[in-house]
């Protein structure tokens, strides 16, 4: 017989083992999530109502931004225009308009993972803006106290449910994702707002400099020589305030992940930015593209939706009268109710682009935790074994007082009496 050769048996490629990387490809599944997505729309509607009490507030600009939330701008747009769809009714008679390119782009037009960072990031560079006012000041403060203060509690929550369902596949609910965030809202407020505190100690180095220009004859020549310092200083904040804008989001997850405090949030964020810089832009750059490619088919899903609801109902009620419904001249209720459909439509997919933010940062904390310290990905804190004693029944007597124990021995005497009691039962008449 011919000697045969053993057949190989091929195990699959471990490539998440390769390349961790690849887990940001999970974030879709986690962001698709309704928890999460209404979280997110609590959030917003939060943001939206603190923008409208600051503009009423003596210190708020002339000419006050917008109140509505940057992310429910009409993206979904409901009623759909006249050019995209055929619509006509039998009854109408109407001849369909030949067929306009759908323009799927623009569905998706301004729409960017990066916009729920603007709450954060433009009061924060209206701050450092040369020579605004102190009503500009107070009213950057006042939106950036309420940003963080909403995302620490919403976002806190949406990041603590991502974290399980990624680390561990499990779940949990809204009312523990939110009792978690605000057992630990001092942790999640404090952590971006540590890193101002060190800024302000350069800033305030730099303000003295300042203040020797104001020595008569010699103070120009002083500050002039003193320029160096100056860049200094200006170097150590910039590198703050560039580590703060891109990492305050990762800050609010390890607090999250690790159930920890606000300087541990900062110091373990700074360290694995400045320490795995390169990679950090990697994950960075992979979500963007990919995250780029998710919003593009939940936009053009919504869309669809959006231009197939008014398609069927302007069938039966006929496209003009449909329109009518959504008529900004008119205050009708039916106008009203209208509006909010549309309203909704936006605000869910502004929670799911919150959502896939949040998620995206939960991820990519755990893939740089693995590459910086060898933290295994399914590694989170998570109560599970408290939630388990607390459902136990109380100890009570000497289990409780924590005492031993002490079992007495048989002794013959009582060895007796139990063979004498087994006699009796024995010789007793049935």
């Amino acid at each position: 017989m011919m000697n045969q050769k053993p057949a190989l048996i091929t195990e699959p490629v471990p490539y998440k083992t390769l390349f961790p990387w690849l887990n940001l490809f999970r974030v879709f599944r986690l962001a698709v999530d309704f928890q999460k997505i209404l979280l997110a729309a609590a959030a917003i509607l939060l943001l939206m109502l603190g923008n409208q009490l600051f503009n009423k507030l003596p210190f708020a600009p002339q000419q006050p931004a917008s109140s509505r939330s940057a992310l429910v701008h009409q993206r979904i747009e409901f009623p759909p225009r006249n050019s995209d769809l055929f619509l006509h009714s039998p009854q109408q008679g109407l001849i369909p308009e030949p067929e306009q390119p759908p323009g799927l782009a623009n569905l998706i037009r301004g729409t960017t993972l990066l916009e729920p960072m603007s709450y954060f990031t433009n009061p924060v560079l209206t701050l450092f803006e040369t020579g605004a006012s102190w009503s500009m000041l107070a009213y950057a403060t006042t939106q950036l106290l309420w940003a963080i203060i909403v995302w620490a509690v919403f976002g806190g929550a949406i990041t603590r449910i991502a974290a399980i369902q990624f680390a561990q596949d499990d779940h949990i609910g809204i009312r523990a994702a939110l009792s978690f965030s605000l057992k630990r809202i001092l942790s999640l407020v404090s952590a971006p707002l540590l890193p101002f505190a060190g800024m302000g100690f350069f800033w305030v180095l730099c303000l003295l400099i300042g203040l020797l220009g104001n020595i008569p004859s010699a103070g120009g020549v002083i500050v002039s020589l003193l320029w160096g310092l100056a860049f200094l200083f200006a170097f150590v904040m910039s590198l703050i305030l560039l580590v703060t804008l891109a990492g305050w989001p990762l800050m609010m997850t390890t607090i999250s992940v690790e159930d920890s405090d606000g300087f541990d949030g900062l110091s373990r964020i700074f360290s694995y930015i400045f320490g795995r810089i390169w990679y950090f832009l990697w994950l960075v750059l992979v979500t963007l593209c990919y995250g780029a490619a998710c919003l593009f088919f939940v936009a053009l899903l919504m869309q669809l939706v959006s231009r197939l609801a008014f398609w069927g109902v302007s069938w039966g009620m006929g496209s003009e009268q449909a329109f009518q419904l959504f008529n900004q001249g008119q205050t009708t209720l039916a106008t009203s109710i209208s509006m909010g459909w549309g309203s909704i439509l936006n605000i869910t997919f502004s929670g799911f682009v919150i959502s896939f933010f949040w998620s995206a940062n939960t991820v990519i904390y755990f893939l740089l935790r693995k590459c910086d310290d060898g933290t295994p990905i399914d590694h989170v804190y998570y109560a599970e074994e408290e939630a388990d004693t607390a459902n136990e029944l109380p100890l009570a007597g000497v289990a409780k007082a924590g005492e031993p124990v002490i079992e007495r021995p048989v002794t013959s005497n009582t060895t007796a009496d139990g063979e004498q009691q087994d006699a009796k039962e024995t010789t007793d008449p049935e």
